[in-house]
């Protein structure tokens, strides 16, 4: 009797040990799919490199059409499965040239997320995880805690976009360029002229100008001050108009190469090279170029010129 009753407790306790073994498996396999399926449903940042996006797509458009790196990134994760270590220079490659088209006038154009994917003929669920994904991308950049919906940056940025988006279609200056200039040139709307002249990009009364006119200190070339005469506008609105205005109907710039620009690096050294800025490092170098692309980078508004470049 003892014999047997221990012969069904082994049995019994056998039974226990499948059953929670089986338990413990099945609740593995659980959590590898949930793991899984949360991978896949947001983009992996921690393997994306903003940077290698933001240079390697600018390099692919360079000469043509501004590029988002964005959709680039956002395509990438979901055809390679959040695994970024498979993008290489044939990738952006193949990529780029479904965004750009060479149509009949023989001019590059660029084209629209929407006709890309359908070129790529992907299902309706990757798609739409495409969708996710650039929801996940909204405030990611090169500085992401500037890149906030309430970051004064940004609310600086959105007030004069759309007007920097309107000198676009009237004058050719890329939006990106006068947003970075106003940036770099005002302080953020914050310098002593753009506060009491709305002079935003710092542009002299020369002989040209009609109107009022204020003296202030400047700096010329590498920390040397010196007092000027600068325009004086009645608000920002004028500022920027009369901006794109003086760049356009000024001959070296023409001359420099601005409006042959396809992109926002030629432009920003074409405006340098036209003697726009004379900002100057210790070594006596011209960085006034390098400054604009630092900026424009560093708040995604090359995005900002392929919003308006696809459209044309």
């Amino acid at each position: 009797m003892k014999r047997r009753r221990r012969r069904k407790k082994r049995r019994f306790i056998k039974r226990i040990v499948k059953m929670i073994m089986t338990l413990l498996f099945l609740v593995m396999i659980v959590n590898t799919i949930l793991y899984i399926k949360d991978k896949n449903d947001h983009i992996n940042l921690k393997e994306l490199s903003v940077r290698d996006y933001i240079q390697n797509v600018d390099e692919q458009g360079k000469g043509k059409v501004q590029l988002n790196w964005k959709y680039f990134a956002a395509i990438d994760g979901v055809r390679f499965k959040n695994d970024f270590s498979k993008v290489n220079e044939d990738t952006f490659k193949n990529l780029a040239n479904m965004f750009i088209v060479y149509d009949n006038d023989r001019k590059y154009k660029v084209r629209s997320l929407e006709d890309v994917l359908e070129q790529l003929g992907l299902k309706e669920k990757e798609e739409e995880r495409i969708y996710k994904y650039l929801k996940d991308l909204q405030y990611v950049g090169l500085m992401n805690s500037r890149l906030r919906k309430d970051s004064p940056y940004i609310k600086f940025i959105n007030e004069i976009s759309d007007e920097a988006i309107e000198r676009y279609d009237e004058y050719g200056i890329f939006p990106s360029i006068t947003i970075a200039q106003a940036i770099l040139e005002s302080g953020w709307g914050k310098s002593e002229l753009s506060k009491k002249a709305n002079n935003l990009f710092g542009i002299k009364a020369d002989k040209s100008w009609n109107g009022e006119q204020i003296k202030m200190k400047t700096v010329e070339y590498y920390n040397k001050d010196t007092n000027s005469d600068f325009r004086v506008y009645e608000n920002i609105g004028e500022s920027l108009k009369d901006h794109s205005k003086f760049i356009y109907e000024n001959k070296r710039y023409r001359k420099n190469g601005v409006f042959n620009a396809s992109y926002y690096v030629e432009q920003a050294q074409a405006l340098e090279n036209a003697g726009y800025s004379t900002k100057e490092n210790e070594n006596g170098e011209r960085i006034y170029a390098e400054l604009l692309i630092q900026l424009i980078r560093q708040y995604n508004l090359q995005l900002i010129d392929y919003k308006v470049q696809v459209k044309e």
